[in-house]
């Protein structure tokens, strides 16, 4: 990298960079990226089990980035003493990784189930267009019922994430601001659809 990345950015110029656009804020994320890659690196192999995964560690720490720089730009996140950018951005990228890996799992999970299917038979054609029908109603519903509503559902129902881990990956993505909003708005996309289904 040029020599604008061999000095140690604060987390004030890093903001002010991204906030200014242009070549300051690619030299800022730049920035962000050096002075904390060694330490992801080792946080996210540490965390690896040695297993090879889709995603590599290098993947999740751009997307951290990414997400970092979108809540700065969003004004999700100022500088302040007891709050580092670095900390921040390892939390973000915990966050992406945990979700990955719960992705993963699940994954692992339907393909040896999928696998451990044998016996197969060719399914009534009619039967699959009802489901897809039933399932295309679902999907709309989801869609009518709100922001977000969709993607609560999914990370709840699909992934299976507890509220906390809804929460983490909501507030990492910067959709939501506290675990208290994401309670509220899953409680409210739960009220959508019930009444819509009844």
């Amino acid at each position: 990298m040029s020599s604008i990345f061999q000095r140690a950015w604060t987390d004030k110029q890093i903001v002010e960079g991204i906030l200014a656009g242009g070549r300051e804020q690619d030299n800022a994320i730049g920035a962000i990226y050096d002075q904390n890659r060694s330490f992801l690196m080792k946080f996210l192999s540490n965390r690896s089990n040695a297993k090879d995964y889709v995603k590599q560690p290098e993947d999740i720490i751009w997307e951290s980035v990414e997400a970092v720089v979108h809540n700065i730009i969003e004004g999700r996140y100022t500088p302040q003493p007891d709050k580092p950018l670095s900390a921040y951005l390892t939390t973000v990228c915990k966050n992406l990784w945990h979700k990955f890996l719960s992705q993963e799992s699940n994954r692992d999970a339907r393909q040896d189930a999928f696998g451990q299917e044998t016996d197969y038979e060719e399914p009534d054609v009619s039967v699959l267009l009802a489901e897809k029908e039933k399932w295309d109603t679902y999907l709309a519903i989801f869609d009518k019922a709100g922001k977000n509503c969709k993607q609560i559902f999914t990370l709840w129902l699909v992934e299976g994430m507890s509220g906390k881990e809804i929460a983490e990956v909501m507030m990492a993505e910067g959709k939501l601001k506290s675990e208290q909003s994401v309670r509220n708005a899953k409680s409210d996309c739960l009220e959508k659809v019930t009444s819509a289904l009844i």
